[in-house]
């Protein structure tokens, strides 16, 4: 009885429990409270950005033509927003297209620096989407000034000349002429740009993994999973590591700033929508900010006709630009159909998935999923 009692007490040596075996795979560094925090900020700008912009588009153009009616129709009373003068319209919508590029020029310079690793001709590229945009946007809105000026005459009659707008407003009369919204077309177009370069972000954290995993696996006699970085050479694994941490911090401020302005440019381009230009003038510019924004994304990049990859193409495949659209339809299929539920943070689940996974390798559904092709 008592070597059985005796037998049911044992417990494993010290040195029993040192000879086992321990995993030898690297564990994340912790996170800051700061960290912790700027990611929250980040999660909701993620919000604003990672919305279908196919959706988006639908919104503007039903959003501007209802809206327009409504808005000649109903006595709307004037508010700070039905000035000219009022501070937003002065210092970012008449400066929009610079604020626009500043953030967005930023943020497309660093992240592709990181995951073109430091390939010159890349980024250059990829900076290339903005100088097209640029172009644009000089062109289109030149045009609207010509077909302004052009096409209108003066509430009173005055000799005609280059610069019959300028004659007939320096005498107080008022100029008729079909004037195509810039506000309503700048707006769009630059929210929609936003949206579309936003999309680098799409599995950034997820870089810190697979540097950290590649790492291991190029100092570990294991055979670890494979990661999108085991094409890089070592100097170029080097320069990615070095760069992303250097980076990271201003990339997340970028977003949060795009983030700011595209909700800032919503916001406008309703009190445009209600106090300013006929509905007429407004769909045809938002018509043209929607068609133009389509040529160059979805025709033009896609297609690479000019050379110029999109967003998060670079050296290493990190990510799948349609990634933020699969998490939308698979949570509105989760509402119909029962999955099971798994811990998440911040829309990040905290720990990898039990069905989907590659168990002999270790691969994980999400590095599966950025790993296949984006469809087509």
């Amino acid at each position: 009885m008592v070597k059985s009692i005796s037998a049911l007490n044992f417990r494993p040596s010290v040195e029993s429990k040192t000879g086992e075996r321990k995993g030898t795979k690297p564990l994340p560094e912790p996170t800051s409270i700061q960290q912790v925090l700027l990611l929250m900020v980040v999660h909701l700008c993620r919000k604003i950005l990672f919305i279908d912009p196919n959706i988006k588009v639908g919104i503007y153009i039903m959003l501007v033509f209802f809206g327009s009616i409504l808005g000649d129709v109903l006595p709307i009373p004037n508010s700070y927003f039905s000035r000219k003068d009022n501070i937003f319209n002065i210092y970012f919508v008449k400066l929009s297209w610079g604020w626009t590029m500043v953030f967005v020029g930023s943020f497309v310079y660093l992240t592709s620096s990181v995951y073109s690793c430091g390939d010159k001709t890349k980024i250059r590229k990829h900076m290339l989407r903005l100088l097209f945009a640029t172009f644009m946007w000089f062109f289109w809105t030149k045009l609207f000034v010509t077909i302004e000026e052009s096409y209108g005459y003066c509430s009173k009659p005055i000799v005609r000349s280059s610069n019959s707008r300028k004659q007939c407003l320096s005498k107080g009369l008022s100029w008729n002429s079909f004037s195509i919204s810039g506000h309503t077309f700048i707006l769009i177009y630059c929210t929609l740009i936003i949206m579309e370069e936003a999309k680098a972000l799409v599995c950034w954290e997820a870089i810190k993994d697979h540097l950290r995993n590649e790492e291991h696996n190029r100092t570990s006699e294991e055979s670890g999973s494979a990661t999108p970085l085991d094409c890089l050479s070592a100097e170029q694994l080097l320069f990615v590591r070095d760069k992303y941490e250097k980076f990271t911090p201003y990339i997340r401020l970028s977003f949060i700033a795009m983030a700011m302005l595209a909700l800032l440019w919503d916001i406008m381009l309703m009190a445009t929508i209600i106090y300013f230009h006929s509905t007429p003038e407004k769909f045809v510019a938002s018509v043209i900010a929607v068609l133009l924004w389509f040529f160059s994304y979805r025709f033009l990049f896609s297609r690479r006709l000019l050379g110029v990859p999109l967003p998060g193409e670079g050296t290493f495949r990190y990510m799948n630009p349609v990634q933020p659209l699969q998490m939308l339809y698979m949570r509105r299929a989760s509402l119909i159909t029962k999955t099971e539920k798994t811990s998440s943070f911040m829309g990040m689940p905290l720990s990898p998935p039990k069905v989907g996974g590659d168990v002999s390798t270790g691969k994980s559904a999400s590095f599966l999923e950025t790993s296949r092709p984006a469809p087509r």
